[in-house]
């Protein structure tokens, strides 16, 4: 009977509790932009926010079970940084006291360095690089411009 390799134990079992964390994010980060798209004064849809707070709940669950060997320490040590960071952006994006999103957006950020330090610490775990996207337009009209001169 072989055994696991405990680091592909943790990178198995850690990888859905790090999608769970970068979707909750993400739900966040869409009710921060229409919030502040809105206003302060906007009433705004909270579909967002009890998205984030199950995919969160889901993600604070699996991690306080989750058993890192010692090489892994520091990776888990962001997974659960990014926990703390986006629990307090859900608090703020259910806050009265946050009108103009200062303290989600500082939440929201912070989770989302922690991520990107996983992402580069481990392959698999890389968060999308929207600058690399279909949609990211930045020198896509150089082929083209490049047929009128020269």
């Amino acid at each position: 009977m072989s055994q696991v390799d405990p680091l592909a134990r943790y990178i198995s079992e850690a990888e859905p509790l790090h999608d769970l964390l970068r979707r909750g994010l993400i739900q966040l980060s869409g009710f921060l932009l229409k919030r502040t798209v809105a206003g302060p004064r906007a009433i705004v849809d909270y579909e967002h926010v009890e998205g984030a707070r199950e995919r969160i709940r889901e993600a604070a669950e699996g991690l306080r079970s989750l058993r890192a060997p010692t090489s892994a320490a520091h990776h888990r040590g962001h997974l659960v940084a990014a926990l703390v960071a986006i629990e307090r952006a859900l608090a703020a994006a259910l806050s009265t006291t946050d009108p103009d999103g200062d303290a989600l957006f500082h939440f929201v950020q912070e989770s989302e360095r922690h991520l990107r330090a996983v992402g580069r610490a481990t392959p698999g775990f890389e968060t999308v690089d929207f600058k690399q996207a279909c949609c990211a337009m930045q020198g896509a009209g150089a082929p083209f411009e490049a047929r009128f001169t020269g």
